[in-house]
């Protein structure tokens, strides 16, 4: 079952709950509101690389050299 990411919108709170289908009903696990709005969101792949090379770089955002990421604190 998917997990997917909501916002509710009575009391502002964001939350992830597994729904079994999509377009199932959903409430706010705060509030218990039924006023939520579905947020996109981004997915995860987890494991490790089997390509040294893809290895390579800051190893936060993928970037191809160290200090080429916006992520990198410059001090």
């Amino acid at each position: 079952m998917p997990i997917f990411e909501y916002l509710c919108k009575d009391c502002g709170r964001a939350f992830e709950t597994i729904i079994p289908r999509y377009d199932a009903p959903v409430d706010c696990i705060h509030c218990k509101s039924t006023n939520v709005e579905k947020q996109l969101s981004v997915f995860a792949v987890a494991g490790s690389s089997k390509d040294p090379a893809a290895d390579a770089g800051c190893n936060r955002c993928g970037a191809p050299q160290p200090g080429m990421c916006g992520m990198m604190d410059p001090d």
